[in-house]
């Protein structure tokens, strides 16, 4: 009898130290499908998309290329330019206004509806946005930091029919074709790396645009740290 209480209580010890089903996970934290540390990884890739953008822009109209005010070659307004497209509209292909898909039915004349809504949201964005910040620049600061006199269809010194549709056009191609693969991309890297990357290099960039906004306010100047004219 002995013995059988001793199996008895040594199964009811086994029985305590027994993993416990059903334990809930705690999942990581998403924003619309996607871990903050990929998004913030591919924030830094748009801001430097958005160094290359303009600079391409410069050197067809202007023959300049150069640092467009900041250390880096990483312009962090294209980083939030990005998350917030992705919180409030999603992809072209399946537009929505934050949790709200837009376009439920399916067909192709809904899909065409889809793509062309969005690009003139984003074209209208962009407008309104290049005349708000650089109208918001120079009557705080006395600073003009870009000027499309001379453009044709230009609105202001500020936009231009031209400017918005191509800027708006490359950020509808990214999102209609590059973003989905980008952020598989962007995965593979692991969670760990992506968060080192957007402590670091992140911080950075941050950083970086802080002290560019600063220098304006306190100089009454943009800063220039280096600039190739051809």
């Amino acid at each position: 009898m002995a013995k059988s209480g001793c199996s008895a209580e040594k199964l009811n010890n086994i029985a305590d130290v027994t993993p416990q089903k059903n334990v809930k996970v705690k999942e990581p934290k998403k924003l619309f499908g996607y871990e903050l540390p990929y998004i913030g990884v591919a924030m830094i890739v748009f801001s430097f998309l958005g160094f290359i953008a303009e600079n391409a822009a410069r050197m067809v109209t202007k023959h300049i290329f150069d640092c467009r005010h900041q250390l880096l070659p990483f312009l962090f307004a294209y980083g939030i330019a990005l998350l917030a497209i992705h919180i409030i509209m999603g992809t072209p292909g399946g537009m929505r206004f934050f949790n709200k898909r837009l376009f439920t039915r399916k067909g192709v004349k809904y899909g065409i509806l889809s793509h062309v809504t969005y690009f003139a949201v984003l074209f209208l964005v962009i407008f309104a946005g290049e005349i708000a910040v650089g109208e918001f620049y120079e009557a705080c600061t006395g600073v003009v930091l870009w000027d499309y006199s001379d453009m044709p269809l230009h609105v202001t010194k500020y936009t231009s029919v031209i400017s918005c549709s191509l800027y708006g056009g490359g950020v509808y191609l990214i999102m209609a074709l590059a973003f989905k693969p980008m952020m598989k991309l962007i995965q593979k890297t692991g969670r760990t790396a992506a968060t080192i990357l957007c402590c670091t290099l992140g911080t950075a960039i941050i950083i970086d645009f802080i002290i560019m906004v600063i220098t304006i306010f306190v100089t009454g100047t943009a800063p220039v740290y280096w600039s190739v004219s051809f």
